[in-house]
């Protein structure tokens, strides 16, 4: 009998070794997504700082300029990595009337601060360049101006807006849509069919072409870092239950997968109401351009949170 019990102790022992190991090699399959409670300019240097990216020439720091009374970054925060890195702010325009030009953009980005902290450009819409896409799901290409070929290094900041546009509205919009020129924006809009004018396009094709330009990004500049600044956003919806989650945190990851998968848990899977209401949120925002991502190789959703106070 005492036999028998310490037989069942060493395979428990041996099982237990065993599930510990298998943890540890999931674990080293994790990306790592820094975070931390401090919104400030001196909070997102920590979790930049964290991810260890090695500047090199020329750098880019993507952010949207924004339009008018559209909720964006404060500029603010981008004061002390604008400062470390020496980093250009570019956007590119947009299809509506008041985001037409690079000049109404660029007097958006000094109203809203930008330019008091950095140099600020926009993607060039008579020079474009193509980013090619490789094995996507429906685009041949992305589009965006040749300014974005002269960056060797490329930060991309995003204030996450869950409550926002129906598209998730995070880093993978931020480097996609946002970095298209307006040629770019129908491109990804149609599903690759047009290129020159604005399709209302089926969640499922427009998530597979955001994937697309997601890879696009990626193969065609290798040095990326990923920010998401989670905070006060005011939901502009039709969602049941949204609500202004107040100051989270920011995060940072050199995974855009594992960010964006991140920024979701944190402002839709810990929203305090049902599982049926995230559910319906995560449809109506088409959150699966994650997966679809995902399983393009631009990343991976499994992650492991990392608080740096």
């Amino acid at each position: 009998m005492k036999k028998k019990i310490i037989l069942l102790l060493i395979a428990a022992v041996d099982f237990l070794a065993a599930t510990q190991a298998q943890n540890k090699t999931g674990s080293e399959k994790e990306a790592v997504v820094y975070f931390t409670r401090d919104v400030s300019s001196e909070g997102l240097m920590k979790v930049y700082n964290a991810l260890n990216q090695k500047i090199t020439g020329k750098v880019g720091i993507k952010v949207s300029f924004g339009g008018p009374d559209e909720q964006v970054l404060n500029p603010e925060l981008l004061r002390g990595l604008v400062a470390k890195t020496g980093g250009t702010m570019f956007d590119g325009n947009g299809l509506s009337g008041n985001r037409w030009t690079a000049e109404m953009n660029l007097k958006y980005a000094k109203d809203h601060g930008f330019t008091a902290v950095g140099k600020c450009i926009m993607m060039s819409e008579t020079e474009p360049i193509n980013l090619p896409v490789k094995n996507g799901y429906l685009l041949k290409y992305a589009r965006t101006g040749k300014e974005f070929a002269e960056f060797d290094t490329l930060i991309s900041v995003f204030r996450v807006r869950p409550h926002y546009l129906p598209a998730f509205d995070g880093n993978i919009k931020n480097i996609t849509l946002c970095m298209a020129n307006r040629s770019g924006k129908c491109i990804l809009h149609s599903g690759g069919t047009d290129e020159n004018h604005y399709h209302n396009t089926e969640p499922n094709i427009l998530m597979k072409a955001f994937a697309d330009a997601t890879k696009a990004a990626l193969d065609y500049k290798k040095n990326w870092a990923f920010i998401d600044v989670l905070e006060d956003i005011e939901p502009n919806d039709n969602c049941a239950g949204a609500k202004n989650m107040g100051k989270i945190g920011i995060i940072a990851s050199n995974n855009i997968v594992a960010l964006e998968q991140c920024a979701v848990d944190f402002m839709i899977g810990n929203a305090d109401v049902n599982e049926a209401t995230k559910a319906a949120w995560k449809k109506a925002h088409q959150v699966g351009v994650i997966e679809y991502a995902e399983k393009l190789g631009c990343g991976k959703r499994n992650y492991k949170l990392v608080e740096i106070k």
